[in-house]
């Protein structure tokens, strides 16, 4: 006992207990982390055959909210720290439990449509994910595209203490994953087409990097990532 309170107290352990304390959503980016770690261990085990890989109608819908996991949750930590900021010190990270329920809840309906997509042949073609890519980008040229990613940067107020507090925190959630789910749900729908492919994957957290973490969304830029990953489906679906 007396050695763990002394680790307790040197320099390092107070430090990591500070910046644990100043940054409640460490355990976040920790979450999306082994969410990537999940989705690589899956892409190598089915890199042969990517898109052509069937699964059981719920692994799809699991590894569908892994790689919303691994792929958007990087994109809302400032609405994570908001929500755990907002909240009481005391409610920090049960405020953030609260709000990934939220979020998570919208990317699981239309995970429930992704899931069964892929229960047809068509879906498991290249040819159907450089289709969902080339309508990818059509919906980003949209103003209806434009609306929902300005809404998921909004705010919400949160009671500080109890069931009103849970539930700003589940409707604060909810309200920026709504709009998450309506900017890049064909972007997301064509990166399921792939199987989850490492180059869709990759591809389409560059592009929504692009259009979240530039000052000025960068559209030429984005428009052009998405149509190259069109354009790489494409190919390789003339050379099936």
């Amino acid at each position: 006992m007396t050695t763990l309170l002394s680790i307790a107290r040197t320099p390092a352990a107070r430090k990591l207990q500070h910046f644990l304390w100043a940054h409640p959503e460490w355990w976040s980016i920790a979450f999306c982390g082994v969410a990537w770690i999940a989705m690589l261990f899956h892409s190598c085990q089915h890199a042969e055959h990517e898109n052509h890989q069937s699964m059981a109608y719920v692994q799809e819908l699991l590894y569908w909210l892994l790689m919303v996991a691994a792929m958007m949750v990087a994109f809302i930590l400032n609405e994570v720290r908001a929500a755990a900021i907002a909240s009481l010190w005391a409610r920090r990270h049960r405020a953030i439990a609260g709000f990934l329920l939220g979020y998570f809840a919208p990317w699981l309906v239309l995970g429930i449509v992704a899931a069964a997509l892929r229960d047809g042949l068509w879906s498991h073609t290249n040819a159907a994910v450089a289709l969902a890519f080339v309508v990818a980008a059509i919906w980003q040229r949209t103003s209806m595209h434009a609306r929902a990613l300005a809404a998921c940067h909004r705010r919400l107020p949160l009671a500080p203490i109890g069931w009103r507090a849970d539930r700003d925190c589940l409707r604060f959630g909810g309200t920026i994953g709504i709009a998450c789910v309506w900017s890049c749900w064909p972007l997301m729908l064509a990166c399921t087409l792939s199987g989850h492919a490492l180059v869709a994957m990759i591809g389409g957290v560059i592009v929504t990097g692009l259009e979240r973490w530039s000052f000025r969304p960068r559209a030429r830029l984005v428009l052009a990532g998405t149509l190259a990953l069109a354009g790489y489906f494409g190919v390789l679906a003339a050379l099936e």
